[in-house]
């Protein structure tokens, strides 16, 4: 019987006991490209500090180091590329097109970083978060989002491109900088 349980268990998908959106984006991500990555796989391979996700949480720039620490480490044919949205190029038009980007090249996927009180439109919720963008639309405006801990946000929800816009230049307290995204993308072997 023990062995049902752990059958039963083991097809659950669901985020790791400890608060760490930020290094579940990463592994979901990395599956999504077609390479298989659990959370324990990236927090063994990059050598991270525990007490790094869990006591003072991760900054968008610490989260795109250990994602190029494991994407190097593991030897995976892909980049990584860092949005600050503090940077003057990332207007909203331009955050559209990289969501428009995000949901029509099954090479690439896009981790958002932002205000969770922002996004979800209720400031009882407050802090950062991570999650990926699954879908646009652009007749209603709205991203649905794959969320990382779909046990508090639901696996997949909906937000006006407007107000994510808004969600990730929000400043985190950690960094002092505006918050954005990862877009991390297949390289095409062939051509190296």
């Amino acid at each position: 019987m023990v062995t049902k349980d752990l059958d039963n268990i083991s097809l659950l998908a669901f985020q790791q006991p400890i608060n760490c959106c930020n290094i579940t984006a990463v592994a979901y991500a990395l599956t999504a490209l077609g390479h298989s990555t659990s959370v324990d796989d990236i927090f063994y391979v990059t050598r991270l500090p525990i007490a790094t996700v869990l006591d003072d949480g991760m900054t968008l720039a610490e989260t795109y180091d250990a994602f190029l620490t494991y994407v190097d480490n593991a030897h995976l044919p892909l980049s990584v590329k860092l949005e600050h949205f503090d940077k003057r190029n990332m207007t909203y038009d331009n955050f559209i097109q990289e969501v428009e980007k995000a949901v029509s090249d099954d090479k690439d996927i896009h981790i958002l970083n932002f205000s969770v009180s922002i996004a979800h439109d209720n400031f009882n919720l407050g802090g950062g978060h991570f999650s990926l963008v699954a879908d646009y639309d652009p007749n209603t405006q709205e991203i649905t989002i794959a969320d990382t801990n779909p046990k508090k946000y639901t696996r997949f929800w909906k937000c006006p491109a407007e107000r994510m816009y808004k969600a990730c230049v929000d400043k985190d307290s950690s960094s002092t900088r505006s918050r954005g995204m990862i877009v991390v993308r297949k390289i095409d072997e062939s051509h190296q």
